[in-house]
């Protein structure tokens, strides 16, 4: 790739820090933008947001060709972030087929030859690791690495100062947790989502446990946000996640997936028809009036549901059955 002109660089470091500092002090947001910047300065094919999370370094945040491992988790010990951590260094590998540092079979899976690690620390606290990277060999040059040093203070202060921020006003206690849940409506967001698919799907191979998966789309939420505002909105959201999460069992897993879309992971040994029966009459609970203001709202929900393993072994086989029996569901709603 071409070298970027020294204020060139300056300018999209200026940027980016801009941005960051005038966002929202919302751990998930930021995340996703840092990881969305750092693919677009460095022209990447995908980048990512490692948190540490006890011995596991876990996808929290994914862009562009990285989207489909969000949730990942991958032990800390022996894997090339978790290297670039302990020894407080930004890496570059050039080649992952003849880079000993790296987990060759994993950066296959992935598609990746290059790749930049980028070790963030504050003070001396540890607080994640950002990596882009590339399916060609050699894509990175010194500026790309430059680039993401210059920013990697402003990440990971900001990061810092949004958790304790966050902190200070809703007594959390860790990055972790606000990393893995959804600011609006307190439910489970996406990467956790997929975090617990695969650790889910990982215990039912295990055990024989049958494992369904159901997705949810709210239809009337552009509605009441084009017609009452996002306040509004905002509102229908987080009483929808409420009354849902109040109605499934401690074992199940039910997050906001994003926009108007939320997903629910349980491991069981019920039958599919008994599984559908349960989750008709969730829906028949959830739907229904609610009253914002002096305003009268309808929540109404889509469903499509995917079952392991009838259905498919994989999360995004499950996941592209559930999303088109959602959309079928939609559209025959929509009939009625």
């Amino acid at each position: 790739m071409e070298n970027s002109s020294p204020a060139s660089t300056l300018e999209k470091i200026l940027k980016l820090q801009t941005e960051l500092t005038a966002a929202k002090p919302d751990v998930p947001y930021l995340l996703d933008r840092i990881t969305l910047r750092a693919k677009e300065i460095t022209d990447s094919e995908g980048a990512v947001f490692e948190l540490v999370e006890g011995d596991d370094l876990v996808y929290r945040a994914a862009s562009g060709s990285a989207e489909k491992q969000i949730g990942l988790r991958i032990p800390n010990k022996g894997s090339f972030s978790g290297l670039s951590l302990q020894l407080k260094q930004t890496l570059y590998c050039i080649d992952s087929e003849v880079d000993d540092r790296v987990n060759r079979e994993a950066c296959r899976v992935v598609g990746l030859r290059s790749m930049i690690v980028l070790p963030l620390y504050f003070d001396s606290e540890v607080i994640g690791v950002l990596k882009v990277h590339s399916s060609k060999v050699g894509f990175y040059s010194p500026n790309d690495t430059y680039v993401l040093n210059m920013l990697s203070g402003t990440i990971a202060a900001i990061l810092h100062n949004a958790y304790r921020w966050a902190e200070r006003e809703k007594s959390l206690q860790t990055m972790a947790y606000l990393a893995s849940h959804d600011a609006l409506t307190g439910v489970y967001n996406r990467s956790a989502f997929y975090d617990f698919l695969r650790r889910g799907l990982s215990r039912t191979q295990k055990e024989g446990d049958a494992l369904t998966v159901a997705l949810f789309d709210l239809d009337g939420l552009k509605v009441v946000n084009d017609s009452y505002g996002h306040a509004a909105g905002d509102f229908y959201l987080s009483r929808f996640a409420s009354r849902f999460n109040h109605l499934i069992q401690n074992q199940d897993v039910f997050a906001r997936l994003g926009g108007d879309e939320f997903g629910l992971i349980m491991i069981h040994n019920e039958s599919n028809e008994s599984v559908l029966a349960l989750l008709n009459s969730i829906v028949n609970m959830v739907e229904g009036e609610i009253q914002f203001e002096s305003t009268k709202l309808n929540i109404k929900t889509s469903v499509g549901v995917a079952f392991y393993p009838v259905d498919g072994l994989e999360p995004e086989t499950l996941m592209a059955i559930a999303d088109g029996r959602l959309y079928e569901n939609k559209r025959s709603r929509k009939k009625v």
